[in-house]
């Protein structure tokens, strides 16, 4: 669970310099949060609660990859742990 935790936190501190710059990126933070909320609990509601976030995160972020790579790696890495944990 720590490295779920570590990646999240390293998505929300690359989106950060982006806050300024529009309200959807304060909205993917706010997002961030609850995943990193709901996998601290990991019972199996939050976990599927938590994948759900990631994976619409996810797709919606694929477009700005060049700008945010740690974030699309890591959503990535953090969604594929929730789906085989979510099994």
């Amino acid at each position: 669970m720590p490295e779920v935790q570590m990646k999240i936190k390293q998505c929300i501190a690359e989106l950060e310099p982006y806050r300024i710059f529009s309200s959807d990126i304060e909205q993917a933070i706010g997002a961030l949060k609850e995943i990193e909320n709901l996998t601290s609990n990991p019972n199996r509601e939050n976990l599927e609660k938590a994948l759900e976030i990631v994976t619409e995160f996810y797709e919606g972020a694929e477009e700005y990859s060049s700008y945010i790579p740690t974030t699309i790696s890591n959503l990535g890495f953090v969604r594929k742990w929730l789906e085989k944990t979510v099994k």
